[in-house]
């Protein structure tokens, strides 16, 4: 395919993943500036908000989380069910519908049962479309995201413990700052885990799991070893990386779970545990490893490994790699490098882990998010809700 349709049939999945989001998360009323979220109960899952936030908790296995997820999120969303293909119209782009419908439905093909389980049991419980629920859970292959992260090893660390900073850089259309969402997740059989979402999303861009192993997604958009950028084979990487967080417990796990998996597309994955971390640069055909150097780890939209990396050229990165300069960082430190390499009303999330502490410091609301003060969320207690609420 030449660049520029494969430009512009990015640009329509990208039109459409935005779409998406709508179906899920979003509703008429919310159009109109009234309440998004409704505090509620539904089986072990409960909705409320923490400092401000709202925070949904949901636990048991993958249809139970299904249907939870569904009672608490996704049904107000039923009155937007046209808009993805009133979007495409408008764009003249409806006919790339039925090539997307069919790419995330082979790629879900391959993930564990349980993430299938549980998007089937959303669907069902809320009456929404399944493939457009599939499609949004395929956003790391239909789509192209900006990303920053920064992880201080623990001897720059003022705090004694590695720090993990990221900012999550995404179009909002005005819209998707009002719908962050901290989901808190008890798999039966697996470690629970926090992933800072939206509703509708059941794949992880960015969390931490009870052990402490953190994780942050970020996209790329070249590659030197000559791999396809899509590969309907491998298994959606926005479902292994909440796979990661359910089965592991370190960098080192982590790192072998992502190398005995068949991946679909090129990213980046920054991972921390409660020691250090280390950033996995993937393509669909290989896995490198890059560590930090001076104890300083940054990682933006690029591969910086020798083989795969193309043009290494990014202000965010060099930005974020002054951190190299000072004796020791807190969380305020990290904090500002991220404003630093913030994209204006891209950046809808910023977001400061404290694995050993299983502490998250995050801002959310009106871009840039690193403008915004970072609320301290204690997510040990959080985390073992579940066992709590069944006695």
């Amino acid at each position: 395919m030449c660049k520029g349709r494969r430009l512009r049939s990015e640009a329509v999945l990208l039109r459409l993943f935005l779409g998406l989001f709508c179906i899920v998360g979003f509703t008429e009323v919310a159009r109109a500036k009234e309440p998004v979220f409704s505090v509620g109960r539904h089986g072990l899952g409960k909705l409320q908000t923490i400092e401000g936030l709202p925070v949904v908790f949901l636990a048991g296995t993958g249809r139970e989380i299904g249907a939870q997820h569904a009672a608490l999120l996704a049904k107000p969303a039923a009155a937007l069910l046209k808009y993805p293909g009133e979007l495409l119209s408008e764009e003249g782009a409806y006919e790339s519908w039925p090539l997307a419908i069919a790419t995330s439905s082979r790629l879900l093909a391959q993930a564990p049962q349980r993430y299938l389980d549980e998007l089937a049991a959303v669907a069902e419980h809320a009456a929404l479309d399944r493939n457009k629920l599939a499609l949004a859970n395929t956003l790391l292959e239909l789509r192209r995201l900006g990303c920053s992260t920064l992880i201080v090893e623990p001897g720059r660390s003022a705090t004694g413990g590695p720090l993990f900073g990221r900012n999550f850089d995404f179009p909002s259309l005005g819209l998707l700052e009002n719908y962050n969402l901290l989901m808190i997740v008890q798999p039966a059989g697996y470690h629970s885990f926090a992933a800072v979402g939206y509703p509708g999303l059941l794949g992880v861009l960015s969390g931490i799991n009870d052990a402490g192993l953190a994780v942050a997604t970020l996209d790329v958009y070249e590659a030197g070893n000559r791999s396809p950028p899509l590969d309907l084979s491998g298994v959606p990487l926005l479902l292994v990386f909440r796979q990661i967080l359910e089965e592991c417990t370190t960098v080192a796990e982590a790192e072998a779970l992502i190398r005995r998996t068949k991946a679909t597309t090129w990213a980046n994955l920054a991972v921390c545990d409660r020691i250090g971390g280390a950033v996995f640069e993937i393509t669909s055909t290989e896995v490198t490893r890059r560590d930090p150097n001076s104890a300083i780890l940054p990682c933006t939209n690029h591969f910086r490994t020798e083989g795969l990396a193309v043009d290494t050229r990014c202000a965010r990165y060099e930005s974020l790699q002054k951190a190299a300069t000072g004796s020791s960082h807190d969380v305020a430190a990290v904090h500002r490098h991220l404003h630093e390499a913030n994209q204006g009303e891209l950046t809808l999330q910023t977001m400061v882990f404290e694995p050993r502490e299983l502490v998250l410091h995050l801002a959310v609301g009106r871009p840039p998010s690193s403008a915004l003060p970072l609320k301290r969320i204690e997510l040990r207690d959080l985390l073992e809700f579940e066992a709590e609420s069944r006695d």
